[in-house]
């Protein structure tokens, strides 16, 4: 299982936001704070979109190949349409 996660500020709040992932079998889970907000299976789905909001704010988790036949993934959140930077360390499946 991989994880990625991020830090957030929302309305002077400081949310953590995690996505674990397991390629093979599709188990995906977001959470914020440590409560699960959005979980879905899809065996070895390439793409994924997990909506969810944060303090009353539009969020959404995306993954996505980084190219084409590629094996590594571009894993990124936006809050309120604007991408946010995650947290150091970097998962073996992204680009």
């Amino acid at each position: 299982m991989e994880r990625k996660s991020w830090t957030v500020e929302v309305h002077a709040n400081q949310h953590d936001v995690t996505l674990d992932w397991t390629y093979w079998s599709g188990r995906r889970e977001v959470a914020v704070d440590r409560r699960a907000v959005s979980k879905s299976t899809v065996p070895m789905r390439w793409r994924s979109k997990q909506a969810f909001e944060i303090g009353g704010h539009p969020a959404v988790v995306l993954t996505k190949p980084a190219r084409r036949f590629s094996s590594k993934f571009v894993i990124s959140l936006e809050v309120d349409g604007k991408v946010v930077q995650p947290d150091p360390g970097k998962s073996k499946w992204e680009a």
